[in-house]
């Protein structure tokens, strides 16, 4: 590997992609070394709002994805086979206390804040009513809390069932 410099030497090439009959002009990137697609990539998750930050279990470095303070990794621990978020809540896996993270610095809360929002903020408006309302909440409620241990689902379907159509129309169907 030659050397690191934090000018990485690239060509972009605007590209025109057609994408469920919309089109749209993405860039396209061509790297003349692999160090050279690092920085760039590293640099560009800094632009866009990540920082890095070092997980209390693992000693590893991720990149987060909120403003929020994420104590831990949401990638699963080889050693425990469970997420480094997981294990923390849990001091009987590591046989040591560790610090605690709020409920409101998971990344998974933020999604779960904004429904419980519009939910009420569409009660208060007049849209639907108080038991659809309840329910939608009960909802959102479980899902969150599935999410919590249900590491496969936080990771793969917590985002697209808290769409907040289906929650309402799971809502109006009980």
């Amino acid at each position: 590997m030659d050397g690191f410099n934090l000018k990485p030497i690239q060509s972009a090439v605007p590209t025109i992609k057609i994408e469920n009959g919309k089109y749209k002009i993405i860039r396209r990137m061509y790297f003349s070394r692999m160090m050279d697609f690092f920085v760039t990539e590293f640099f560009e998750a800094l632009s866009q709002g990540h920082y890095i930050w070092k997980c209390g279990v693992c000693n590893k470095y991720f990149l987060m994805t909120t403003a929020h303070k994420q104590l831990y990794c949401s990638t699963v621990n080889k050693e425990y086979g469970v997420p480094c978020s997981y294990v923390a809540k849990h001091p009987e896996i590591t046989k040591r206390k560790m610090k605690k993270q709020k409920k409101s610095d998971s990344p998974y809360y933020v999604l779960w804040n904004r429904r419980y929002s519009s939910i009420r903020q569409n009660k208060s408006l007049g849209k639907y009513s108080k038991a659809v309302s309840s329910k939608a909440k009960k909802i959102i409620d479980m899902k969150f809390e599935r999410a919590q241990f249900d590491f496969d689902y936080a990771e793969n379907n917590y985002e697209d069932e808290m769409n907040l159509e289906k929650i309402y129309e799971e809502a109006m169907k009980e």
